[in-house]
């Protein structure tokens, strides 16, 4: 066996080997485009022309795929609009009960979670009254002043406990 045998041996060895790794670089660019068009778009057709279009021009189409492909993945879209939902909530003024934070309805008298009283009935409209009202919105009935006698009682109360 000759030198130029020997070289032609290792040659072949060599242009194998890089052969077999462009064929694996090849298959996973194809693989790694497929998985990310599936990742952007819900279309089947997009994962098929994908995965054509890279398979079939194998530097041309994966360049055309990445100036083409959506910007954002359905999991990032899907979280942005959950974000801006949660944005939304927020800005929304709902009313929450003083006790559990739970959200709460405005014509609630009572928190269905924790029972606490969050608005009391007019005596003459019954329409729900925020409890620290003095008077009704709705009707324009003027809850009295505790009387004098009342107050005076309640007072005492309160020096012997």
């Amino acid at each position: 066996m000759t030198l130029i045998d020997s070289l032609r041996a290792y040659l072949g060895i060599i242009l194998i080997v890089g052969g077999a790794l462009l064929l694996i670089l090849w298959l996973a660019v194809v693989a790694w485009a497929g998985r990310d068009i599936r990742s952007r778009s819900r279309s089947a057709w997009a994962v098929v022309l994908t995965v054509l279009l890279v398979a079939l021009l194998p530097v041309i189409g994966l360049v055309i795929y990445l100036l083409l492909r959506p910007r954002e993945t359905l999991v990032a879209a899907y979280d942005r609009a959950l974000e801006q939902e949660a944005l939304l909530q927020q800005i929304e003024e709902r009313p929450v009960c003083p006790t559990c934070s739970r959200p709460t309805q405005a014509n609630w008298y009572l928190c269905p979670a924790c029972h606490t009283h969050l608005r009391q009935p007019c005596p003459n409209c019954n329409s729900p009254l925020e409890l620290h009202w003095d008077i009704c919105p709705y009707c324009g009935y003027l809850f009295a002043a505790a009387e004098p006698e009342e107050q005076a009682g309640e007072v005492e109360e309160i020096e012997r406990g």
